[in-house]
């Protein structure tokens, strides 16, 4: 079971030189087990950002929406306190059925609401040539998604895929961490069948192989595995990015 809940709320201002205020939401995910989650995952949400979550379910799911009674947008009084508690109650009710219904966790609303903002703050970054910043911002994402939907699930591998390739590409981190994340994400991979999560393995092993070598570790058995992908026909060679491998991937439980 998931937990959902609001822990807190601030009012920011925007970061692209405009002026304007808005109230940002502290959502923390656990994982709901009768001890303490030793390990929660806290992201931010706007107002909008439930808002297109709502809508998405409604459209898809309109009877199991009923029940679910969402704030309005307000055009004055947005920072009043008891506005604020309102919503952030209103927003634990909709967490709270999507928490007991696996449709709904499996809708590209939710799938939207739970990785969009992460990623698009990673793109940014790594455009930058912040690549340890954007690394950090995935590495959260990634434990979000594998609190919300199953370890093998597509999205939760994609997730831990590109955080491999973020890593990759940063510098100061192939001394630990990318080892460590490019270890568990082929041990995930493992039992994998599915074709097209396959042509993100094939990227993901040309990654590790460069991994290992740059850390001096034996490469020979994910040599291996790439001569057996392709004796069973699969390309192997001159194969996209791990990252444009990802990016490619429907976003599709």
């Amino acid at each position: 079971m998931i937990k959902f809940e609001i822990v807190s709320s601030r009012i920011a201002t925007g970061n692209n030189g405009s002026d304007k205020k808005f109230v940002v939401y502290m959502l923390q995910v656990r994982q709901d087990i009768s001890r303490l989650d030793p390990d929660p995952v806290n992201v931010e949400r706007r107002y909008t950002h439930f808002l297109d979550l709502y809508n998405g379910l409604k459209k898809d799911f309109p009877t199991i929406l009923n029940t679910i009674s969402f704030p309005r947008k307000m055009v004055v009084g947005n920072f009043d306190p008891n506005l604020i508690t309102a919503r952030a109650t209103a927003f634990e009710a909709l967490l709270k059925l999507l928490s007991e219904e696996s449709r709904l966790r499996e809708s590209p609303a939710a799938i939207a609401f739970f990785q969009d903002v992460e990623l698009a703050e990673a793109r940014q970054l790594m455009l930058e040539g912040s690549h340890d910043m954007a690394l950090s911002v995935l590495e959260t994402n990634f434990r979000l998604l594998n609190k919300v939907y199953t370890d093998r699930s597509r999205v939760v591998l994609s997730a831990l895929c590109r955080v491999v390739a973020c890593a990759a590409t940063s510098g100061g981190a192939l001394a630990g961490p990318v080892e460590r994340w490019a270890q568990l994400a082929l041990r995930r991979y493992e039992a994998v069948s599915d074709d097209d999560l396959l042509l993100i393995y094939i990227p993901l092993l040309h990654t590790c192989i460069s991994i290992w070598e740059t850390l001096g570790k034996d490469k020979s058995q994910l040599v291996q595995e790439l001569n057996d992908l392709r004796k069973k026909g699969m390309k192997v060679d001159s194969v996209p990015s791990l990252m444009e491998a990802v990016d490619s991937l429907p976003t599709v439980i």
